[in-house]
């Protein structure tokens, strides 16, 4: 997507819905995107409901979120997705004000499991386990809610923030090259159960040694 088409949403979400603010998030805004990456969009304006427009436009997605302006005035973590969003247009510093917040809120960290709570999750990892051995549509479903659950537990037991696939898989590659190597294996379609079993293992291990609970100082 070029420029010109960016300037057209831009004048888009202004006269049809009234935005006065406008941010690019995602990885365009971050500048990591690929030919397949969606447009990632924030509309803001004066009143009204949260509306969602997500279509495919000229070749390419777009995911669109409009806001009334109130839903900035306390953001919370379930938005630190817009971090480090770019900021198209604005009215006054509405934008650069919520965009500041957030920064604050992912500067002070998430909340942090407690020791039974991270457990629990590991058990989860050696349940869905035995259920993937087993076989059969259930076990080919838990095969499939495996991969992306281990992976957001791995950072969330270490008290840090999840920030998706993309972020997560990266800082994996560059800081535990060993768990990146055993996800990259799992995640083949035709990888054996002992791919999965080492992975799980692994996590595990690492979690039991590296997790930051609530109730230990």
């Amino acid at each position: 997507m070029t420029d010109n088409k960016i300037d057209f949403i831009t004048r888009e979400l202004q006269t049809k819905h009234a935005c006065h603010t406008i941010i690019l998030y995602g990885s365009w805004a971050r500048g990591d995107a690929t030919e397949a990456s969606d447009y990632d969009l924030l509309g803001i304006r004066e009143t009204g409901e949260i509306f969602r427009d997500a279509r495919l436009r000229n070749g390419v997605y777009l995911d669109i979120f409009i806001y009334p302006e109130a839903k900035l005035a306390e953001p919370d973590d379930q938005m630190l997705y817009l971090r480090r969003g770019k900021i198209l247009c604005q009215k006054a510093n509405v934008a650069s004000l919520f965009l500041s917040r957030l920064e604050e809120i992912y500067r002070a960290g998430p909340k942090k499991l407690r020791t039974d709570e991270i457990q629990a999750l590991c058990t989860w990892h050696q349940k869905a386990l035995a259920r993937i051995k087993r076989g059969g549509i259930q076990g080919n479903l838990r095969r499939a809610e495996l991969f992306p659950a281990i992976l957001e537990h791995f950072f969330t037991t270490r008290a840090e923030w999840y920030e998706g696939p993309k972020a997560g898989f990266q800082w994996l590659k560059e800081n535990c090259p060993d768990i990146y190597s055993a996800f990259e294996m799992a995640l083949e379609p035709t990888s054996p159960f002992s791919a999965i079993e080492q992975l799980v293992n692994l996590v595990n291990d690492t979690i039991a040694k590296n997790a930051k609970p609530a109730d230990v100082v």
